[in-house]
Protein backbone atom coordinates (compact mmCIF):
# COMPACT_ATOMS: atom_id res chain seq x y z
CA UNK A 1 0.00 0.00 0.00
CA UNK A 2 1.33 3.40 -1.12
CA UNK A 3 1.74 5.47 1.88
CA UNK A 4 -0.81 9.02 1.55
CA UNK A 5 -3.31 6.38 -0.26
CA UNK A 6 -7.02 6.34 0.83
CA UNK A 7 -7.43 3.24 3.65
CA UNK A 8 -9.99 0.98 2.31
CA UNK A 9 -13.14 -0.03 3.76
CA UNK A 10 -14.06 -2.24 6.67
CA UNK A 11 -10.36 -1.94 8.55
CA UNK A 12 -11.69 -1.71 11.61
CA UNK A 13 -14.68 -2.92 13.42
CA UNK A 14 -15.79 -2.98 16.96
CA UNK A 15 -15.60 -5.87 19.39
CA UNK A 16 -19.49 -5.90 19.41
CA UNK A 17 -22.31 -6.60 16.88
CA UNK A 18 -24.49 -3.84 18.67
CA UNK A 19 -21.60 -0.94 18.31
CA UNK A 20 -19.74 -1.74 15.05
CA UNK A 21 -17.51 0.39 14.27
CA UNK A 22 -17.95 0.72 10.27
CA UNK A 23 -15.47 2.66 8.27
CA UNK A 24 -16.52 2.55 4.79
CA UNK A 25 -15.73 5.70 3.15
CA UNK A 26 -15.86 7.30 6.81
CA UNK A 27 -13.06 6.75 8.85
CA UNK A 28 -12.69 8.69 11.99
CA UNK A 29 -10.16 8.88 14.75
CA UNK A 30 -12.19 9.77 18.32
CA UNK A 31 -10.71 11.52 20.93
CA UNK A 32 -11.22 14.06 23.74
CA UNK A 33 -13.14 17.03 22.72
CA UNK A 34 -12.38 16.08 19.09
CA UNK A 35 -13.61 13.72 15.94
CA UNK A 36 -11.92 14.37 12.78
CA UNK A 37 -11.82 12.19 9.35
CA UNK A 38 -8.81 10.21 8.57
CA UNK A 39 -8.58 9.94 4.96
CA UNK A 40 -5.12 7.85 4.49
CA UNK A 41 -3.01 5.14 6.02
CA UNK A 42 -0.49 7.21 6.87
CA UNK A 43 -2.59 9.80 8.71
CA UNK A 44 -4.41 6.58 10.57
CA UNK A 45 -1.41 5.04 11.51
CA UNK A 46 0.41 8.31 12.99
CA UNK A 47 -3.06 8.70 14.93
CA UNK A 48 -2.87 5.27 16.27
CA UNK A 49 0.61 5.25 17.47
CA UNK A 50 -0.49 8.39 19.71
CA UNK A 51 -3.22 7.06 20.55
CA UNK A 52 -1.44 3.72 21.64
CA UNK A 53 1.59 5.61 23.09
CA UNK A 54 2.34 4.47 27.09
CA UNK A 55 0.15 0.76 26.68
CA UNK A 56 0.59 -2.37 25.87
CA UNK A 57 0.46 -2.08 22.47
CA UNK A 58 3.56 0.66 21.94
CA UNK A 59 6.37 -1.88 21.60
CA UNK A 60 4.82 -3.46 19.41
CA UNK A 61 3.46 -0.89 17.10
CA UNK A 62 6.04 -1.75 13.84
CA UNK A 63 3.91 -4.92 13.56
CA UNK A 64 0.83 -3.51 14.22
CA UNK A 65 1.21 -1.26 11.55
CA UNK A 66 2.37 -3.82 8.92
CA UNK A 67 -0.32 -5.72 9.50
CA UNK A 68 -2.58 -3.34 9.09
CA UNK A 69 -1.02 -2.04 5.33
CA UNK A 70 -0.96 -5.56 4.68
CA UNK A 71 -5.01 -6.04 5.23
CA UNK A 72 -5.85 -2.62 3.75
CA UNK A 73 -3.54 -3.77 0.28
CA UNK A 74 -5.38 -6.72 0.51
CA UNK A 75 -8.98 -5.62 0.94
CA UNK A 76 -8.57 -3.17 -1.96
CA UNK A 77 -6.46 -5.86 -4.10
CA UNK A 78 -9.77 -8.61 -3.23
CA UNK A 79 -12.04 -5.43 -3.94
CA UNK A 80 -10.34 -5.02 -7.84
CA UNK A 81 -11.23 -8.55 -7.90
CA UNK A 82 -13.98 -8.91 -7.33
CA UNK A 83 -15.15 -6.05 -8.90
CA UNK A 84 -13.69 -7.62 -12.53
CA UNK A 85 -15.44 -10.99 -11.70
CA UNK A 86 -17.99 -10.97 -14.76
CA UNK A 87 -21.56 -13.09 -15.23
CA UNK A 88 -19.25 -16.28 -16.23
CA UNK A 89 -17.06 -16.46 -13.54
CA UNK A 90 -16.82 -19.38 -11.70
CA UNK A 91 -16.27 -18.28 -8.28
CA UNK A 92 -18.19 -20.00 -5.61
CA UNK A 93 -17.57 -17.63 -2.44
CA UNK A 94 -16.83 -14.34 -3.65
CA UNK A 95 -16.56 -12.44 -0.67
CA UNK A 96 -13.78 -9.63 -1.04
CA UNK A 97 -14.64 -7.86 2.17
CA UNK A 98 -12.36 -10.54 4.55
CA UNK A 99 -12.70 -12.10 7.90
CA UNK A 100 -15.68 -10.96 10.00
CA UNK A 101 -14.36 -10.04 13.59
CA UNK A 102 -10.65 -10.15 13.34
CA UNK A 103 -9.18 -6.19 13.56
CA UNK A 104 -7.08 -6.94 10.09
CA UNK A 105 -10.03 -8.55 8.10
CA UNK A 106 -7.85 -9.31 5.27
CA UNK A 107 -4.11 -9.90 6.25
CA UNK A 108 -2.51 -12.67 3.70
CA UNK A 109 0.71 -13.02 4.88
CA UNK A 110 2.91 -15.49 2.32
CA UNK A 111 1.85 -16.28 -1.17
CA UNK A 112 2.86 -13.32 -3.61
CA UNK A 113 0.82 -11.30 -5.62
CA UNK A 114 0.68 -13.40 -8.72
CA UNK A 115 -0.16 -16.19 -6.77
CA UNK A 116 -3.42 -14.49 -5.23
CA UNK A 117 -4.24 -13.41 -8.48
CA UNK A 118 -3.90 -17.06 -10.42
CA UNK A 119 -5.83 -19.17 -7.15
CA UNK A 120 -7.71 -17.25 -4.73
CA UNK A 121 -11.54 -17.81 -4.28
CA UNK A 122 -12.03 -14.23 -6.13
CA UNK A 123 -11.10 -16.61 -9.03
CA UNK A 124 -13.04 -16.45 -13.20
CA UNK A 125 -11.76 -20.17 -13.78
CA UNK A 126 -10.78 -23.49 -11.92
CA UNK A 127 -7.66 -23.88 -10.40
CA UNK A 128 -5.42 -27.09 -10.94
CA UNK A 129 -4.63 -28.64 -7.63
CA UNK A 130 -1.08 -30.84 -7.89
CA UNK A 131 -1.13 -34.16 -6.25
CA UNK A 132 2.03 -35.03 -3.92
CA UNK A 133 2.67 -38.84 -4.23
CA UNK A 134 4.22 -40.08 -0.85
CA UNK A 135 4.74 -43.35 1.05
CA UNK A 136 3.97 -43.36 4.48
CA UNK A 137 0.47 -41.90 4.51
CA UNK A 138 -2.61 -42.70 6.58
CA UNK A 139 -6.34 -42.76 5.39
CA UNK A 140 -9.02 -42.56 8.50
CA UNK A 141 -12.62 -42.68 7.36
CA UNK A 142 -15.94 -44.60 8.44
CA UNK A 143 -17.52 -44.00 5.19
CA UNK A 144 -14.85 -45.92 2.37
CA UNK A 145 -13.17 -49.24 2.94
CA UNK A 146 -10.06 -48.61 1.41
CA UNK A 147 -7.65 -46.02 -0.58
CA UNK A 148 -8.97 -46.88 -3.85
CA UNK A 149 -12.65 -46.22 -2.86
CA UNK A 150 -11.75 -43.03 -1.38
CA UNK A 151 -9.82 -41.62 -3.91
CA UNK A 152 -12.19 -42.73 -7.08
CA UNK A 153 -15.14 -40.88 -5.13
CA UNK A 154 -13.66 -37.62 -4.34
CA UNK A 155 -11.40 -37.20 -7.37
CA UNK A 156 -12.61 -39.65 -10.05
CA UNK A 157 -8.79 -40.94 -10.60
CA UNK A 158 -8.32 -44.47 -10.26
CA UNK A 159 -5.48 -45.95 -8.10
CA UNK A 160 -2.39 -46.94 -10.24
CA UNK A 161 -0.35 -50.38 -9.08
CA UNK A 162 2.72 -49.84 -7.32
CA UNK A 163 2.25 -46.04 -6.64
CA UNK A 164 2.22 -44.46 -3.49
CA UNK A 165 -0.36 -42.50 -2.03
CA UNK A 166 -1.60 -38.92 -3.47
CA UNK A 167 -2.06 -36.29 -1.30
CA UNK A 168 -3.85 -32.74 -2.92
CA UNK A 169 -1.88 -29.60 -2.38
CA UNK A 170 -2.94 -25.88 -2.72
CA UNK A 171 -1.91 -24.27 -5.25
CA UNK A 172 0.40 -22.29 -3.43
CA UNK A 173 1.89 -24.85 -1.58
CA UNK A 174 4.35 -25.76 -4.37
CA UNK A 175 6.36 -22.23 -3.53
CA UNK A 176 5.43 -21.63 0.13
CA UNK A 177 6.27 -25.06 1.80
CA UNK A 178 9.93 -25.26 2.32
CA UNK A 179 9.18 -29.02 3.75
CA UNK A 180 7.60 -29.67 0.31
CA UNK A 181 10.37 -28.22 -1.70
CA UNK A 182 12.74 -29.87 0.29
CA UNK A 183 10.86 -33.57 -0.26
CA UNK A 184 10.57 -32.90 -4.17
CA UNK A 185 14.22 -31.99 -4.34
CA UNK A 186 15.63 -34.82 -2.42
CA UNK A 187 13.26 -37.15 -4.61
CA UNK A 188 11.50 -38.53 -1.10
CA UNK A 189 8.20 -37.51 -2.86
CA UNK A 190 6.80 -36.61 -6.40
CA UNK A 191 4.23 -34.66 -8.70
CA UNK A 192 1.95 -36.88 -9.99
CA UNK A 193 1.53 -36.58 -13.34
CA UNK A 194 -2.64 -35.43 -13.13
CA UNK A 195 -4.23 -32.66 -11.26
CA UNK A 196 -7.84 -31.93 -10.00
CA UNK A 197 -9.41 -28.76 -11.26
CA UNK A 198 -11.20 -27.24 -8.19
CA UNK A 199 -12.41 -23.88 -6.79
CA UNK A 200 -11.47 -21.85 -4.08
CA UNK A 201 -13.87 -21.04 -1.29
CA UNK A 202 -13.99 -18.14 0.83
CA UNK A 203 -11.31 -19.35 3.59
CA UNK A 204 -9.14 -19.81 0.36
CA UNK A 205 -7.49 -22.66 1.75
CA UNK A 206 -10.98 -24.99 1.19
CA UNK A 207 -11.91 -26.05 -2.39
CA UNK A 208 -14.44 -28.05 -4.72
CA UNK A 209 -13.26 -30.30 -6.53
CA UNK A 210 -15.23 -29.27 -10.10
CA UNK A 211 -15.53 -32.92 -11.41
CA UNK A 212 -17.59 -34.87 -8.13
CA UNK A 213 -18.86 -31.57 -6.19
CA UNK A 214 -16.32 -32.92 -3.17
CA UNK A 215 -14.56 -30.37 -1.14
CA UNK A 216 -11.05 -30.44 0.14
CA UNK A 217 -9.38 -28.49 3.07
CA UNK A 218 -5.80 -28.02 3.06
CA UNK A 219 -3.01 -26.59 4.83
CA UNK A 220 -1.41 -23.47 3.50
CA UNK A 221 2.09 -22.60 4.98
CA UNK A 222 0.78 -18.50 4.81
CA UNK A 223 -0.74 -16.50 7.38
CA UNK A 224 -4.06 -15.46 6.70
CA UNK A 225 -6.88 -13.74 8.33
CA UNK A 226 -4.25 -13.64 11.55
CA UNK A 227 -3.69 -17.44 12.10
CA UNK A 228 -1.20 -19.96 10.26
CA UNK A 229 -3.37 -22.11 8.14
CA UNK A 230 -1.49 -25.25 9.03
CA UNK A 231 -4.14 -28.24 9.69
CA UNK A 232 -3.47 -29.87 12.92
CA UNK A 233 -2.89 -33.57 12.89
CA UNK A 234 -5.54 -34.44 15.27
CA UNK A 235 -7.87 -32.04 13.94
CA UNK A 236 -7.44 -33.98 10.71
CA UNK A 237 -7.35 -37.47 12.17
CA UNK A 238 -10.61 -36.92 14.51
CA UNK A 239 -12.54 -34.99 11.70
CA UNK A 240 -14.30 -38.12 10.32
CA UNK A 241 -15.20 -39.40 13.78
CA UNK A 242 -16.58 -36.25 15.06
CA UNK A 243 -18.48 -35.70 11.83
CA UNK A 244 -20.16 -39.28 12.07
CA UNK A 245 -20.52 -38.32 15.61
CA UNK A 246 -22.44 -35.70 15.55
CA UNK A 247 -24.82 -36.98 12.51
CA UNK A 248 -25.64 -40.41 14.80
CA UNK A 249 -26.49 -37.44 17.61
CA UNK A 250 -28.82 -36.15 15.22
CA UNK A 251 -30.15 -39.30 14.18
CA UNK A 252 -30.77 -40.33 17.53
CA UNK A 253 -32.06 -37.09 19.44
CA UNK A 254 -33.36 -34.93 16.70
CA UNK A 255 -32.50 -31.35 16.18
CA UNK A 256 -34.47 -30.39 12.56
CA UNK A 257 -33.18 -26.75 12.47
CA UNK A 258 -29.38 -28.36 11.99
CA UNK A 259 -27.55 -30.88 9.80
CA UNK A 260 -24.26 -30.86 8.96
CA UNK A 261 -21.88 -31.61 5.58
CA UNK A 262 -19.52 -34.37 6.40
CA UNK A 263 -15.90 -35.29 6.82
CA UNK A 264 -15.96 -38.44 5.36
CA UNK A 265 -12.16 -39.20 5.27
CA UNK A 266 -8.82 -37.68 6.15
CA UNK A 267 -5.13 -38.14 4.83
CA UNK A 268 -2.17 -37.50 7.01
CA UNK A 269 1.68 -38.12 6.61
CA UNK A 270 2.45 -40.78 9.75
CA UNK A 271 5.39 -38.92 10.71
CA UNK A 272 3.94 -35.73 13.06
CA UNK A 273 6.08 -32.97 11.93
CA UNK A 274 5.01 -33.72 7.91
CA UNK A 275 1.62 -34.24 9.00
CA UNK A 276 0.24 -30.59 9.21
CA UNK A 277 2.04 -29.76 5.97
CA UNK A 278 0.75 -33.15 4.07
CA UNK A 279 -2.52 -33.93 4.83
CA UNK A 280 -6.39 -33.25 3.29
CA UNK A 281 -9.83 -33.04 4.99
CA UNK A 282 -12.52 -34.36 2.30
CA UNK A 283 -16.21 -33.48 2.42
CA UNK A 284 -19.80 -34.47 1.57
CA UNK A 285 -21.70 -32.46 -0.99
CA UNK A 286 -24.44 -30.61 1.03
CA UNK A 287 -27.25 -32.45 1.18
CA UNK A 288 -30.70 -30.75 -0.62
CA UNK A 289 -33.84 -31.34 0.52
CA UNK A 290 -36.72 -31.09 -1.37
CA UNK A 291 -38.81 -27.87 -1.63
CA UNK A 292 -35.69 -26.14 -0.49
CA UNK A 293 -32.31 -23.97 -1.64
CA UNK A 294 -29.06 -24.07 0.24
CA UNK A 295 -27.37 -20.75 0.17
CA UNK A 296 -23.52 -20.49 2.05
CA UNK A 297 -24.28 -17.86 4.67
CA UNK A 298 -21.53 -16.06 3.19
CA UNK A 299 -23.05 -14.87 -0.36
CA UNK A 300 -26.34 -13.99 1.81
CA UNK A 301 -24.32 -11.35 3.74
CA UNK A 302 -21.02 -10.40 2.10
CA UNK A 303 -19.82 -10.41 -1.16
CA UNK A 304 -22.97 -10.67 -3.52
CA UNK A 305 -25.27 -10.43 -0.34
CA UNK A 306 -28.10 -12.05 -2.39
CA UNK A 307 -29.68 -11.55 0.94
CA UNK A 308 -30.52 -7.93 -0.40
CA UNK A 309 -32.58 -9.40 -3.29
CA UNK A 310 -34.64 -12.06 -0.94
CA UNK A 311 -35.55 -8.84 0.80
CA UNK A 312 -36.33 -6.44 -1.74
CA UNK A 313 -39.56 -5.86 -1.31
CA UNK A 314 -40.23 -6.54 2.27
CA UNK A 315 -41.17 -4.38 4.66
CA UNK A 316 -40.21 -3.74 8.06
CA UNK A 317 -42.68 -6.38 9.47
CA UNK A 318 -40.97 -9.48 7.30
CA UNK A 319 -37.59 -8.51 7.56
CA UNK A 320 -37.85 -8.62 11.36
CA UNK A 321 -40.09 -11.81 10.60
CA UNK A 322 -37.18 -13.14 8.82
CA UNK A 323 -34.68 -12.42 11.24
CA UNK A 324 -35.97 -13.94 13.92
CA UNK A 325 -36.15 -17.07 11.94
CA UNK A 326 -32.53 -16.65 11.04
CA UNK A 327 -31.52 -16.48 14.62
CA UNK A 328 -34.02 -19.47 15.55
CA UNK A 329 -32.01 -21.91 12.49
CA UNK A 330 -28.77 -20.38 13.43
CA UNK A 331 -28.86 -20.27 17.28
CA UNK A 332 -31.05 -23.55 17.79
CA UNK A 333 -28.87 -26.66 16.77
CA UNK A 334 -25.24 -25.46 18.23
CA UNK A 335 -26.76 -24.18 21.46
CA UNK A 336 -28.67 -27.97 21.66
CA UNK A 337 -25.70 -29.79 21.05
CA UNK A 338 -23.13 -27.87 23.09
CA UNK A 339 -25.73 -27.65 26.48
CA UNK A 340 -27.04 -31.14 26.02
CA UNK A 341 -24.42 -33.63 24.15
CA UNK A 342 -20.75 -32.15 25.04
CA UNK A 343 -20.13 -30.77 21.52
CA UNK A 344 -18.84 -27.33 20.77
CA UNK A 345 -19.11 -25.82 17.05
CA UNK A 346 -18.13 -22.47 15.51
CA UNK A 347 -21.24 -21.22 13.35
CA UNK A 348 -19.23 -18.51 11.82
CA UNK A 349 -20.14 -17.17 8.52
CA UNK A 350 -18.19 -19.16 6.80
CA UNK A 351 -18.99 -22.70 8.32
CA UNK A 352 -22.46 -22.62 7.43
CA UNK A 353 -25.38 -23.17 4.84
CA UNK A 354 -28.73 -21.45 5.47
CA UNK A 355 -31.46 -23.87 3.78
CA UNK A 356 -34.60 -21.72 2.47
CA UNK A 357 -37.77 -22.82 2.29
CA UNK A 358 -40.70 -20.16 1.82
CA UNK A 359 -38.56 -17.25 0.95
CA UNK A 360 -37.46 -17.75 5.18
CA UNK A 361 -34.80 -19.72 6.73
CA UNK A 362 -35.82 -23.46 7.44
CA UNK A 363 -32.20 -24.88 9.22
CA UNK A 364 -28.46 -24.73 8.63
CA UNK A 365 -25.90 -26.85 7.30
CA UNK A 366 -22.62 -26.56 9.63
CA UNK A 367 -19.60 -28.02 8.34
CA UNK A 368 -15.55 -27.35 9.15
CA UNK A 369 -16.60 -29.82 12.79
CA UNK A 370 -12.71 -30.67 13.14
CA UNK A 371 -11.97 -28.11 15.31
CA UNK A 372 -14.57 -28.96 17.85
CA UNK A 373 -14.44 -29.08 21.74
CA UNK A 374 -15.61 -32.24 23.34
CA UNK A 375 -17.05 -32.82 26.79
CA UNK A 376 -15.11 -36.04 27.73
CA UNK A 377 -17.21 -37.05 30.42
CA UNK A 378 -20.46 -37.44 27.69
CA UNK A 379 -18.35 -38.04 24.63
CA UNK A 380 -16.14 -40.92 25.66
CA UNK A 381 -19.63 -43.18 26.38
CA UNK A 382 -20.77 -42.12 23.31
CA UNK A 383 -17.96 -43.30 21.14
CA UNK A 384 -17.52 -46.53 22.90
CA UNK A 385 -21.48 -47.02 22.37
CA UNK A 386 -20.70 -46.62 18.61
CA UNK A 387 -17.38 -48.18 18.11
CA UNK A 388 -15.55 -45.45 17.44
CA UNK A 389 -11.74 -44.06 18.45
CA UNK A 390 -10.51 -40.70 18.25
CA UNK A 391 -7.04 -40.05 18.04
CA UNK A 392 -4.70 -41.33 21.37
CA UNK A 393 -3.42 -38.04 22.15
CA UNK A 394 -6.53 -36.58 22.02
CA UNK A 395 -7.85 -35.92 25.10
CA UNK A 396 -4.72 -34.32 26.79
CA UNK A 397 -4.63 -32.10 24.02
CA UNK A 398 -8.17 -30.92 23.74
CA UNK A 399 -8.94 -28.06 25.85
CA UNK A 400 -10.75 -28.07 28.74
CA UNK A 401 -15.44 -28.16 27.37
CA UNK A 402 -15.46 -25.05 29.79
CA UNK A 403 -13.56 -23.41 26.99
CA UNK A 404 -15.96 -24.60 24.31
CA UNK A 405 -18.93 -22.38 24.76
CA UNK A 406 -16.79 -19.17 24.13
CA UNK A 407 -15.69 -19.93 20.36
CA UNK A 408 -19.03 -20.93 20.29
CA UNK A 409 -20.74 -18.40 20.83
CA UNK A 410 -18.12 -15.94 19.60
CA UNK A 411 -18.62 -17.10 16.24
CA UNK A 412 -22.35 -17.02 16.61
CA UNK A 413 -23.19 -13.89 17.24
CA UNK A 414 -19.38 -11.65 16.38
CA UNK A 415 -18.72 -13.74 13.39
CA UNK A 416 -21.90 -13.98 12.04
CA UNK A 417 -25.20 -12.53 13.39
CA UNK A 418 -22.80 -9.12 13.79
CA UNK A 419 -22.37 -9.05 10.06
CA UNK A 420 -26.27 -10.08 9.53
CA UNK A 421 -27.44 -7.09 11.59
CA UNK A 422 -24.83 -4.95 9.81
CA UNK A 423 -26.38 -5.84 6.76
CA UNK A 424 -30.01 -5.73 7.90
CA UNK A 425 -29.23 -1.59 9.37
CA UNK A 426 -27.23 -0.57 6.36
CA UNK A 427 -29.33 -2.00 3.78
CA UNK A 428 -33.01 -2.55 5.04
CA UNK A 429 -33.08 0.39 7.22
CA UNK A 430 -34.44 -1.96 10.58
CA UNK A 431 -33.13 -0.05 14.11
CA UNK A 432 -30.23 -2.00 15.73
CA UNK A 433 -32.49 -1.99 18.85
CA UNK A 434 -34.88 -4.11 17.77
CA UNK A 435 -32.08 -7.01 15.70
CA UNK A 436 -30.94 -6.98 19.52
CA UNK A 437 -33.83 -7.58 21.25
CA UNK A 438 -34.65 -10.59 18.72
CA UNK A 439 -31.75 -12.16 19.60
CA UNK A 440 -32.26 -11.39 23.60
CA UNK A 441 -35.53 -13.29 23.07
CA UNK A 442 -34.13 -15.82 21.19
CA UNK A 443 -31.79 -16.49 24.16
CA UNK A 444 -34.34 -16.63 26.45
CA UNK A 445 -36.82 -19.15 24.36
CA UNK A 446 -33.58 -21.42 24.21
CA UNK A 447 -33.22 -21.50 28.25
CA UNK A 448 -37.61 -22.07 28.10
CA UNK A 449 -36.96 -25.00 25.86
CA UNK A 450 -34.17 -26.67 27.40
CA UNK A 451 -35.34 -30.46 28.99
CA UNK A 452 -33.52 -30.00 32.31
CA UNK A 453 -32.21 -27.89 35.03
CA UNK A 454 -28.43 -28.56 33.55
CA UNK A 455 -29.53 -27.92 30.45
CA UNK A 456 -31.03 -24.64 31.06
CA UNK A 457 -27.96 -23.99 33.40
CA UNK A 458 -25.26 -24.50 30.43
CA UNK A 459 -27.74 -22.24 28.06
CA UNK A 460 -27.61 -19.23 30.60
CA UNK A 461 -23.31 -19.78 31.05
CA UNK A 462 -23.62 -19.74 26.85
CA UNK A 463 -25.48 -16.22 27.23
CA UNK A 464 -23.02 -14.76 29.74
CA UNK A 465 -20.65 -15.27 27.55
CA UNK A 466 -22.04 -12.56 25.07
CA UNK A 467 -20.40 -9.55 26.00
CA UNK A 468 -16.65 -11.84 26.39
CA UNK A 469 -14.46 -11.40 22.56
CA UNK A 470 -11.58 -13.44 21.50
CA UNK A 471 -7.98 -11.42 21.65
CA UNK A 472 -7.73 -12.06 18.67
CA UNK A 473 -5.28 -8.92 18.04
CA UNK A 474 -3.37 -9.31 21.29
CA UNK A 475 -2.93 -13.21 20.19
CA UNK A 476 -1.18 -11.94 16.62
CA UNK A 477 0.40 -9.61 17.89
CA UNK A 478 2.38 -11.46 20.41
CA UNK A 479 2.30 -14.72 17.91
CA UNK A 480 0.66 -16.90 20.71
CA UNK A 481 -1.45 -20.26 19.58
CA UNK A 482 -3.98 -19.87 23.02
CA UNK A 483 -7.13 -18.93 23.25
CA UNK A 484 -7.77 -16.18 25.17
CA UNK A 485 -11.38 -14.06 25.65
CA UNK A 486 -11.85 -10.69 27.16
CA UNK A 487 -14.90 -9.28 28.47
CA UNK A 488 -16.07 -6.40 26.01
Amino acid sequence: MVPGRRAGPHFARGPLPFRRVETLGSPWIVGPGKRRRVRTVEAFLAALRRCLAGSEYSCVFPALSRDFENSVANVVLNRLIGGSLGETARAIEPAYQGHQYYPFPALRIGPTLSQILECSHLCQEPIDLPLLEIADCRLVSVTFGSYEAWLSSWSGLQAETGTAALVPLHPWYLCLSPIVRELLAKKLAGLFRAKIEAIPLASQRRCRVVRTGFDLKLPVDATLTGEHRLLYRLNCENAPVISVLAKRLLGANGCPAIDFQEDLASIFHTEPALAPHLCAIIRSLVQIQPGESVLAAINLWAGRREAQKLLREADSVRIEEFFHRYCRVLMTGPVQYCSQWGMAFEPHLQNVYVAMRDGLPDRIVLRDLDASILDARRIRPLLRDLGLNLAQDTWPAMPAFEIGGKPLVQAMLFGHLGEVMSCLTQTAGVKSDKLVSIVEDMWSDLTAGAPSTSARRSVQILRGWSDAVKATLRTRLARSTSMEFIRA
